[in-house]
């Protein structure tokens, strides 16, 4: 099993400048279904890939693993990574390289939105919608608030306008 997930992670996280082909996203999202052995089964397969030198490669498995979050099965990709954030570790990219600040944010988004679900069990983009209308101070707002305020403000420094992919 684990070498079909692989041949799909090289597949949707090839060099070219595309967005990944739905043939590999899709059977990728059939392993977040298994829970989190089957999600811990494609980080196996994306660690090379989120290491890589090239930006193209890994920009394509940080959006993988956006997918795995915002497609897969409900927070089982998100509670994945807030047990074991090491999993996302990216190549050291600097500021000179091309897209490396902007690999650098979408990682830290990525990462800001597991941490925020490890604090408040809550994917705030999934699930969230009206719930801080509901909530009391006694309760966690002022805290929930600060997790919803940390997350949009990592997404904001996200710059996908120079990319050159198409959206």
């Amino acid at each position: 099993m684990s070498g079909s997930f692989e041949k799909s992670v090289k597949g949707g996280t090839k060099i070219k400048l595309a967005a990944p082909k739905a043939k590999y996203v899709e059977h990728i999202l059939v392993a977040t279904h298994a829970g989190e052995a089957g999600v811990a089964e494609i980080f196996r397969a994306l660690q090379n890939r989120l290491r890589d030198s090239t930006w193209t490669i890994v920009f394509k498995a940080l959006i993988i693993v956006h997918l795995m979050i915002r497609e897969g099965e409900p927070q089982v990709t998100l509670r994945f990574l807030a047990d074991s954030p090491s999993k996302l570790a990216i190549s050291n990219f600097s500021d000179v390289q091309a897209q490396g600040t902007n690999i650098r944010h979408y990682y830290s988004y990525i990462l800001c939105r597991a941490k925020a679900f490890r604090d408040t069990k809550i994917d705030w983009v999934r699930e969230g919608q009206g719930r801080l209308k509901k909530q009391t101070v006694d309760k966690g707002l002022l805290r929930e608030t600060e997790s919803v305020q940390t997350q949009i403000n990592a997404l904001l420094k996200c710059d996908v306008s120079g990319l050159g992919v198409p959206v």
